[in-house]
């Protein structure tokens, strides 16, 4: 318990107040850390403040088009930090709001206070789906266009050296990351 603690303290010595700092999670580790992993596509959203009127979230609600793993039913409402609510807009770095119709493969968790789900790993587990130049249907964790400048405030942690970098995300086919999400439950 006293490593992880000093562990935080040197990440939050070396990450400034606006950023997010993620620690790499692989595919593997999102599905383990998961209960629900779906391909689903974005239906509505809408933000409130939270009940102590200090932050405000968004719900969007998802149709499930693939269940991967879990019970997750025909639909699933996530919650994420920030949104605009009564005229005021709050910005968490590496969240990203969704668009009516926008796919993406989710790696979901139920959330602290039980009013729906959340994504694993921040930003690591929100894969979005996009056809490349190339007609290949791919999926991306990553921000924007993948460029550093994109990505301002969302950086991640490398235990192993001790250093901070800017996170970059994962992009793969979607056919690959389905196959890597079946691969692993299968290995349990």
């Amino acid at each position: 318990m006293m490593r992880m603690i000093v562990l935080l303290s040197v990440v939050a010595s070396f990450s400034s107040m606006n950023a997010t700092t993620v620690f790499p999670m692989s595919v593997e580790r999102l599905t383990d850390i998961s209960s629900d992993v779906v391909v689903a596509h974005a239906v509505k959203s809408w933000s409130v403040w939270n009940a102590q009127h200090t932050i405000i979230v968004t719900y969007t609600q998802f149709a499930v088009d693939n269940r991967l793993k879990g019970n997750a039913g025909s639909t699933v409402t996530v919650k994420t930090p920030g949104g605009s609510a009564e005229g005021y807009t709050q910005h968490v770095a590496g969240v990203r709001p969704w668009s009516a119709g926008e796919s993406s493969v989710l790696f979901l968790r139920p959330s602290q206070s039980g009013d729906g789900l959340v994504v694993s790993g921040l930003i690591q587990g929100d894969f979005r789906i996009r056809r490349s130049a190339s007609g290949t249907v791919v999926a991306d964790n990553g921000l924007e266009d993948g460029s550093v400048s994109a990505n301002r405030g969302v950086q991640e942690f490398n235990p192993s050296t001790k250093s901070i970098r800017p996170y970059l995300g994962h992009r793969m086919s979607l056919s690959e990351l389905q196959n890597r999400v079946r691969s692993h439950l299968a290995t349990e």
